[in-house]
């Protein structure tokens, strides 16, 4: 077995939930996983700290100018899989190994980073870790979810969080991740360099009608909101089909009065759309508002409609893109760039400083389920190719 899935069989078993990983921001089992990685990174012989945010961050001070940062994130998703995050830290660390291994020393810094809640699981502060490293503290924000408490229980205080804003000190951002998509591996590509990550809207709405009786109310009458949640579902689906790039989905609905002869008097659901471009992202949030009250005046229904999370696309950084293709080919896979259709840490900190992601293949697509897995062969050969490419950048 190698270092690197030894690592991830040990962090595996920390947080091991009938199957999967279930480990959140400011709770013992993620402390567990970053007091694993601070000794990995004492072994390393790099300053490794937990920062006031709970970012576990370790740094191999040499050389001049600012820090190449490389990791991922610990935290999970409720019984979530064991690559989501977890391999990207660990692919940090064999890189950083690889240098030491080989005497190289390098130009500039480096650091490695496990950044604390990406995921958002338990107050839905998703990226809270990388946002409070890069200067983006919201506080007021977080105050009001149940976060200053959950930290103070961990021993970290709340007012402390914007102490974690260190990206001044860095040079460039690199992340290897999973896919959580279909597309490397259906199409037989060994790696994917990241081209930009989507943008996220997100909304909360609410279609209020009049409950009535089923048999006795004329359907030409009928102000049934369930009608009209339907309708926004499928021409979501049906404008996200038409769009390049474009993902809709409505994953909450709630229905109220219940009952198998009662019209559906209030639908609330959730929608959240994506785009990767800065004009299909503008579509996307105009194409919400006009098609919802359009279907409201259509049905006879009433709106209440919030906009619940924004995240604009992220380009990311070209030269990047450059470095980790030449890597791939040096190391003899096959790439193709593609756009990610998930949230990562690496759209926080590429608002900021140029930031590169490498993708490896999902079976079948499947994340954020115990399902996951990334076959050994290839975890090893993204990391090879991410520590090509750290080599390229601090020699």
């Amino acid at each position: 077995m190698s270092s690197l899935e030894a690592d991830l069989e040990e962090l595996a078993g920390i947080g091991a939930d009938d199957g999967g990983v279930s480990r959140f921001a400011w709770t013992p089992e993620l402390q567990a996983a970053n007091e694993w990685l601070l000794a990995r990174l004492d072994e390393l012989g790099l300053e490794a700290e937990v920062d006031p945010a709970g970012n576990v961050v370790g740094r191999w001070q040499t050389g001049e100018g600012k820090a190449l940062l490389l990791g991922s994130h610990l935290d999970t998703v409720p019984r979530g899989g064991r690559y989501d995050g977890a391999l990207g830290v660990c692919a940090a660390l064999e890189a950083v190994r690889s240098l030491r291994y080989d005497g190289v020393e390098p130009n500039r810094p480096v650091w490695l980073v496990s950044f604390n809640d990406e995921e958002g699981t338990r107050f839905r502060t998703g990226m809270l870790g990388s946002r409070a490293f890069a200067g983006e503290c919201e506080l007021a924000d977080w105050e009001t979810r149940g976060v200053p408490e959950a930290m103070r229980e961990a021993g970290f205080e709340f007012k402390r969080l914007g102490d974690a804003s260190r990206l001044g000190e860095v040079g460039a951002y690199l992340e290897l991740h999973i896919e959580q998509g279909p597309r490397l591996e259906r199409e037989g590509i060994d790696l994917g360099i990241v081209t930009g990550i989507v943008g996220l809207l997100g909304f909360r709405v609410r279609f209020l009608g009049e409950a009535n009786h089923a048999g006795t109310t004329p359907m030409e009458l009928r102000r049934d909101a369930l009608a009209g949640a339907s309708r926004a579902v499928l021409a979501l689906r049906d404008e996200a089909r038409a769009r390049e790039g474009m993902t809709a989905n409505v994953g909450l609905i709630r229905i109220e009065a219940g009952g198998f002869n009662v019209i559906p008097g209030e639908a609330e659901f959730t929608i959240d759309v994506r785009s990767p471009t800065a004009e299909g992202f503008s579509r996307v949030e105009g194409f919400v508002h006009e098609t919802l009250t359009n279907i409201a005046a259509e049905e006879g229904l009433d709106l209440d409609l919030a906009q619940t999370q924004r995240l604009d696309p992220v380009p990311l950084d070209p030269s990047l893109q450059d470095t980790l293709e030449r890597a791939a080919a040096a190391e003899g896979a096959s790439s193709i760039r593609l756009p990610s259709g998930a949230g990562h840490d690496a759209m926080v900190l590429g608002r900021h400083v140029p930031a590169g992601m490498l993708f490896v293949p999902s079976r079948g697509g499947v994340s954020h389920n115990p399902s996951e897995f990334t076959p050994p062969e290839q975890c090893e050969l993204g990391t090879r190719v991410l520590a090509r490419a750290v080599r390229d950048l601090v020699s």
